[in-house]
C-alpha cells in the first residue's frame, strides 16, 4: 500500500490569483515542479498502455511483424498501410490520455488545497473506476467538435476547443459527470473566451516546441555522439516527448481551471475566509 502523498506547503501551491495567458503557461511549469515524480509518473502510467493499444489495432504492422521488426514498428519506421492506422490510433489515444491525466491533476489539486491525504494508488484506482465517465466526456466533446466543424468548415474548433478546455480538471476536482463538466467548463470560460483562446494557442505552440526539442536533442546526442541504434534513440525520445507534453498540457488546463475559478467565482476569497475563520486548536487562549 503506497504512503499518502506529501501535502505541499501553502507557498508551494499555485497562488489563487488571476493570471495573464502567458502567466498561466509559466505557472503550469511551476505546478509540475511541486511533485514531478507523481505528476510525470501519472502521465507515463496512463500513456503507455494506450500507446500499446494503438499498435495492436487491426491493420497495424505490429500484428504480423517478426521479432526483429517489433521495435521498428513501435517507433513508426514501417511504411505500410497499417502503419497509418496505427499512427492515427496513437493520436486518438494520446488525446484520451491527455484528458485522463488532466482529470487526475484536477483530483490532485483538489486534494492539495483541501489538505486531504491521498496516495498515488488512490489516484490511479479512482481514475480506473471513473474511466467510463472520462471516456464518455472525452468522446462526447470530440464528436460535437467534429460535427460542428463539418458545418462550420473547421471554425467551430476555434470556439469549442477553448470552451471545453477545463472540462477534464472539473471532472477530477468537482467529481461531476461528463455533461455537468461540459456545462461547467462552458460557464467558466464563456465570458473570458479570448483569454482562454490565447492560453489554448500558447500551450499548443509550447507543446510543439517541447516535443521538437525532446526529439531532436536525444537524437543528436545518441546518434552523433554516442553512436546508439536508431530504434533506441527514436523510441526513447518519442515516448519521453509524449509524456512531457501530456503532463505539460494537462498542467496548463489545471492551472487555467484555478485561474477561471478565481476570475468568475472569487474562490481565492472563499479560501481566505475559510482559513481566517478555521476553528482554533482546543486549549488555545482567546483574546479578551
Amino acid at each position: 500500500m503506497s504512503r499518502p502523498l506529501r501535502a505541499p506547503d501553502a507557498a508551494e501551491l499555485p497562488p489563487l490569483v488571476p493570471r495573464s495567458s502567458l502567466a498561466v503557461i509559466d505557472e503550469a511549469v511551476n505546478f509540475l515542479r511541486i511533485s514531478p515524480a507523481l505528476l510525470f509518473g501519472v502521465a507515463l502510467i496512463v500513456l503507455l498502455p494506450l500507446r500499446v493499444m494503438a499498435l495492436a489495432f487491426p491493420g497495424s504492422p505490429l500484428r504480423d511483424a517478426r521479432p526483429d521488426q517489433l521495435l521498428d514498428v513501435f517507433i513508426g519506421n514501417v511504411s505500410e498501410p497499417g502503419a497509418v492506422v496505427a499512427a492515427f490510433a496513437t493520436l486518438v489515444l494520446e488525446s484520451l490520455a491527455l484528458f485522463t491525466v488532466a482529470a487526475i491533476y484536477g483530483s490532485v489539486i483538489e486534494a492539495w488545497f483541501s489538505s486531504r491525504p491521498v496516495t498515488a494508488t488512490d489516484l490511479l484506482v479512482d481514475s480506473v473506476k471513473r474511466s467510463p465517465a472520462l471516456f464518455v466526456g472525452w468522446f462526447g466533446a470530440h464528436v460535437l467538435q467534429g460535427l460542428a466543424s463539418l458545418v462550420t468548415v473547421g471554425l467551430a474548433v476555434v470556439v469549442l476547443g477553448p470552451l471545453w478546455m477545463v472540462m477534464a480538471p472539473a471532472m477530477g476536482a468537482e467529481r461531476v459527470g461528463p455533461i455537468a463538466a461540459m456545462r461547467r467548463s462552458a460557464r467558466l470560460t464563456g465570458n473570458t473566451l479570448f483569454h482562454v483562446a490565447m492560453v489554448f494557442v500558447f500551450s499548443g505552440i509550447a507543446a510543439l516546441a517541447i516535443r521538437g526539442a525532446i526529439r531532436f536533442l536525444p537524437s543528436l546526442v545518441g546518434l552523433e555522439l554516442l553512436n546508439l541504434p536508431l530504434w533506441a534513440v527514436s523510441g526513447v525520445a518519442d515516448v519521453l516527448a509524449s509524456v512531457v507534453v501530456t503532463a505539460f498540457v494537462a498542467a496548463v488546463s489545471t492551472v487555467l481551471y484555478l485561474d477561471l475559478r478565481v476570475r468568475r467565482e472569487g474562490i481565492d476569497l472563499d479560501m481566505a475566509m475559510a482559513q481566517a475563520f478555521r476553528p482554533r486548536a482546543r486549549g488555545a487562549g482567546a483574546r479578551r
